[in-house]
């Protein structure tokens, strides 16, 4: 019996051995997931906190809130950049820290350098640096970025005709451009001479536009809300000329109808002198037809109400 507890004791001594090292484990694995769970949820919770910061327009106390993010342990290089992207852009458009904006935009673009938000981040590096009064900045950040923007895109071909910097504008660019004016103006820049002066205008053009991005004018209201308006009115027209036909048949009934009508205007004139413009005043008037028939049925659609007596 001797033997047998001697040889039994040491059996018995490694199975406690095992077991209590697997509850040694067991606990270092169950701080482990609580902590990441606690770290998760902190992270979650300051985050929401920053942000409310945000809404309230509370720029300082927000930088501070997410500069404690930052702080906490376990974020990757991509939530750092993004968080440190967001500060960037509080200093910027909030708190016009141009210099503090900066560094954080740098600081995003390090740790993230070809993240999403690569392209945003030079944007606003050129504009930081050129409200900065540093131009030389500017340019060379926004001649970084054009470059990589034509990476591996194709160029447009023909002869080099002028240089912004690093960047070429083609022959091929260029009649683009004038490709884009009313037909009756193309005609105009056939020539050498003229050419020249349109190019010049373009260039003009193309400085003065990116002079005015730099410096944030396309977040100004008043330019914002004229873009909106153009953009508005161009939908509108694009929206007509689809539901409006812009040309309708026309027999020789209603040219002789509408010259009866109208006799009086025309002062003598026989039908087939004044055929065209019969025709292009019965094509306005059907025109204007088919798009108070177009409105009336959205208005009907819509259920529109006007309160006269309210005017």
């Amino acid at each position: 019996m001797n033997n047998t507890q001697a040889k039994t004791n040491p059996i018995l001594f490694l199975v406690l051995i095992l077991v209590g090292i697997m509850l040694i484990v067991s606990v270092l694995i169950y701080f482990q997931i609580r902590c990441a769970s606690e770290t998760k949820l902190d992270l979650s919770r300051q985050q929401e906190l920053a942000s409310e910061l945000l809404d309230a327009k509370l720029y300082t106390q927000a930088v501070a809130e997410y500069q404690r993010l930052l702080n906490l342990s376990g974020l990757d290089k991509k939530k750092q950049a993004n968080i440190n992207y967001i500060i960037g852009n509080i200093y910027l458009n909030e708190m016009n820290d141009y210099e503090n904006a900066a560094a954080r935009f740098v600081t995003a673009k390090f740790l993230d350098p070809e993240g999403d938000l690569k392209d945003k981040i030079n944007k606003n590096l050129v504009i930081c640096y050129e409200r900065m009064g540093r131009s030389l900045e500017a340019q060379k950040e926004l001649d970084r970025s054009t470059n990589l923007e034509h990476t591996g895109t194709e160029k447009k071909g023909g002869a080099v005709v002028a240089r912004i910097g690093d960047r070429e504008i083609t022959m091929t660019e260029l009649e683009d451009e004038i490709e884009k004016l009313p037909p009756s103006v193309q005609t105009q820049f056939k020539d050498k001479a003229r050419k020249i002066k349109f190019l010049q205008n373009y260039i003009s053009s193309e400085l003065l536009y990116h002079t005015a991005i730099r410096k944030g004018l396309d977040k100004d209201k008043d330019v914002e809300e004229g873009v909106r308006q153009v953009q508005k009115q161009m939908m509108i027209n694009k929206l007509l000329s689809q539901e409006i036909p812009q040309d309708f048949p026309l027999s020789e009934n209603d040219i002789n109808l509408y010259y009866q009508a109208h006799k009086d205007e025309f002062k003598d004139k026989k039908p087939d002198e004044i055929k065209s413009q019969i025709e292009s005043e019965l094509k306005k008037m059907k025109q204007q037809e088919a798009y108070g028939n177009l409105v009336s049925r959205m208005m009907e659609a819509e259920k529109v109400r006007i309160f006269d007596d309210q005017l």
